[in-house]
């Protein structure tokens, strides 16, 4: 009897030391941990999803059970999984699977592209792509106003579709006849508060719209995906979600901060989270018509039922439009546009009552505001509501793009805790025009100014804005970096710059902060969910320009492969 409990004892204390064995043990390592306190490594160690120990080689490997899986890394670099700090998660999938500009150097290009486009889809049908950027192409267009195309062309290849092309910046659209037939628009018609439609000097229609005159036609294809089978519009929804996913997994992001979601589709993304079908980690925020915002917002917060996997605990709002569209709301007029400040989408009230709402329901507001106006005036309504909250730094509202700023407000960053939400791709993807919107000296004193930010210890977070950019997290991080472009090497007041251990920090720890998150992600701790990748280059020291080059080995998210 006596050998029995000896053996059984003995059994269970060696199930004891077998539980505290790792799981999957990676050495020989290069290991960038963006924690500051253990700020490299050689090893770590993953039990349960999460990091068990982080060290030298021979520590972690004490941790070897009979069950571990043991990889040799052969001295490559490990770091935390990227997290795309501001991103539009179907959008992204969307602009994969339908026309996607982003790329195209010429009008011309995407009039041969839509024409393509159209010989293979039933009359009738609409015609979607994003990504033109008209001070980006090389050609010079047959006919213009306000540097915009006319839609002719377009018109032209399309007569039996409704076209819709949507602009980088998601701030203006460019329509053909047709749809434009479909709206009963006529040079007559009336620009709506906030937005405008673009007619030349004789008042001929462009097809361009800008701000919330783009609803015009947005409205017309929303009727007409009403017309869709619910079941097949929801099976092209989650083929959105799966292919921004695939998309974002293949640059190393297991977490990805979408910036504005109807609360329909966001409920989508939730039952697709309870259901396992997708792996990477998203929190988004709710973004809705402002006429119905207030009644939808109630509906938060909401989470998946598999924890750290999906959330929306935010909304999002907008302030103003963007700087190519002249749609940025400016203190004093465009350099190149005298009389022009651009303008406020939304009345100021409407913010705060959104606010307002915000903060009884204890949600964080984030704000698009790039002009220098549009971000004093979303600082002023934040430090309303911090005069009678102590904590209100706590909250971490976020400004979303804070990409002109007048320097005197940029210590009231500090000050009510807002995070400077980013995106150093758009520094230097815009460079060839921001002289000539803001002249000069506005243009290095209050262009994309993050390292002015980041000496007054503002919080900021990194991110593309995809699809308006690429979602390439390389190609981000050289930016912020070098703020060279890509191309010509033009480089943009470098004054400016991050530094590496900055740049790589401002796409882990610093954007799992702006969403609430350090505690549990982006950074290799003791502790925290275990999502890493494994690159080919050292991002700490390989050459500038290998940034660029840098490949994926591989991905993990909860100590798991995903990729």
């Amino acid at each position: 009897m006596n050998k029995i409990l000896v053996f059984i004892f003995g059994l269970f204390i060696w199930s004891c030391k077998e539980n505290e064995k790792a799981d999957l043990i990676v050495h020989n390592a290069v290991v960038y941990t963006a924690d500051s306190l253990q700020p490299a490594a050689e090893s770590f160690a993953i039990r349960n999803g999460k990091f068990l120990k982080i060290g030298k080689n021979d520590d972690i490997l004490l941790l070897k059970g009979e069950k571990t899986v043991v990889i040799d890394a052969k001295g490559g670099f490990l770091m935390p999984g990227l997290i795309e700090g501001h991103g539009h998660f179907l959008s992204l999938g969307k602009s994969l699977r339908n026309l996607n500009l982003i790329h195209a150097k010429s009008w011309n290009e995407i009039i041969d592209s839509v024409k393509s486009i159209v010989a293979r889809t039933p009359k009738g049908v609409w015609i979607q792509g994003r990504g033109w950027h008209q001070e980006k192409w090389n050609d010079k267009m047959l006919a213009s106003f306000n540097s915009y195309p006319y839609h002719d062309e377009l018109s032209r290849v399309s007569p039996d579709h409704p076209v819709m092309l949507t602009h980088a910046s998601g701030h203006a659209l460019i329509a053909n006849e047709h749809a434009m037939n479909l709206a009963g628009l006529s040079s007559e018609f009336p620009s709506p508060k906030g937005g405008r439609i673009v007619k030349d000097a004789q008042k001929k229609l462009t097809g361009v719209f800008e701000e919330n005159a783009m609803e015009i036609i947005e409205n017309l294809y929303n009727e007409f995906e009403k017309t869709i089978d619910p079941v097949l519009l929801e099976k092209m929804k989650l083929e959105f979600a799966q292919l921004a996913e695939s998309k974002a997994l293949s640059f190393g992001i297991t977490s990805f901060e979408d910036a504005g979601t109807s609360l329909e589709d966001l409920h989508l993304l939730k039952s697709w989270y309870d259901e396992e079908k997708l792996k990477i980690r998203l929190y988004a925020m709710l973004y809705e018509h402002p006429d119905s915002m207030i009644f939808k917002m109630k509906s938060l917060p909401i989470h998946s039922i598999h924890s750290n996997m999906f959330k929306s605990i935010a909304i999002k709002s907008y302030m103003d439009g963007a700087l190519g569209s002249y749609g940025a709301w400016l203190l004093n007029d465009y350099a190149d546009n005298p009389g022009m400040t651009g303008q406020n989408l939304i009345e100021i009230e409407k913010i705060y009552s959104f606010a307002e709402l915000a903060m009884k329901q204890n949600l964080q507001v984030c704000v698009h505001a790039i002009g220098d106006r549009a971000n004093r005036e979303v600082l002023n309504i934040f430090e309303k509501f911090s005069l009678t909250d102590k904590n209100f730094s706590f909250r971490r509202w976020r400004m979303e793009h804070a990409q002109h700023v007048d320097k005197v407000d940029i210590p009231k960053f500090q000050q009510l805790g807002v995070i400077a939400s980013m995106q150093a791709i758009h520094c230097t993807s815009d460079a060839p025009f921001v002289i000539k919107r803001l002249g000069l000296e506005r243009a290095k004193n209050g262009a994309y100014v993050w390292r002015s930010i980041l000496n007054a210890q503002v919080h900021l977070a990194n991110g593309t804005d995809c699809p308006v950019e690429s979602i390439n997290p390389f190609e981000c991080l050289y930016a912020s970096i070098t703020r060279k472009r890509i191309d010509n090497n033009m480089e943009f007041f470098p004054e400016q710059c991050m530094t590496r251990d900055e740049a790589l920090k401002s796409y882990t720890i610093w954007n799992a902060y702006a969403s609430h998150d350090e505690k549990i992600k982006g950074s290799i701790s003791v502790g925290k969910l275990a999502d890493f990748i494994i690159l080919d280059k050292n991002l700490l020291s390989c050459a500038e320009r290998e940034i660029l080059d840098v490949k994926v080995v591989e991905v993990y998210i909860n100590g798991n492969k995903v990729r």
